[in-house]
């Protein structure tokens, strides 16, 4: 990567990004598996249903909760968090720490989930943003604070 710094922090590299989703997409399921347990919904379920429309309002309703909630906190996800990353504003460099801000790009991840597109642009972008960073214009820094 030619300059992997913006605003005085260094990009999150692709590795970095990858592990936090990773690891967010587990304790997310792990809390499903515990809510379907509470609700009395077979776990079954998870595993044998296709994608339909319930399944795309979920994860925007997942998207808007959790960047709503995290995103004031953590400036970024949990995962961001776990890993010692924060997200900033492309245009301004200061945290990216409001609510409204963090539902909008959490839920745009969630929604451009859906698509291959987007999962994979950020294997050839040079300052590692993924598409719907760059709808949002922000960057995924490591912290250091």
């Amino acid at each position: 990567m030619k300059n992997n710094r913006v605003y005085n922090y260094e990009l999150a590299s692709k590795g970095d990004r990858l592990f936090a989703a990773i690891i967010q997409g587990i304790l997310l399921f792990i809390l499903l598996i515990i809510l379907y347990k509470l609700i009395g919904i077979p776990i079954s379920t998870i595993f044998s249903s296709d994608t339909d429309l319930i399944d795309v309002l979920i994860s925007i309703l997942q998207g808007i909760i959790l960047g709503a909630v995290f995103y004031p906190f953590f400036t970024g996800n949990l995962g961001h968090k776990i890993f010692g990353l924060k997200v900033i504003s492309a245009e301004t460099g200061k945290d990216y720490k409001k609510a409204d801000e963090g539902a909008i790009r959490e839920c745009l991840k969630n929604i451009l989930g859906y698509l291959i597109i987007p999962n994979i642009w950020i294997l050839w972008d040079s300052k590692n943003q993924n598409l719907y960073d760059k709808l949002t214009k922000t960057y995924v820094v490591k912290r250091y604070d």
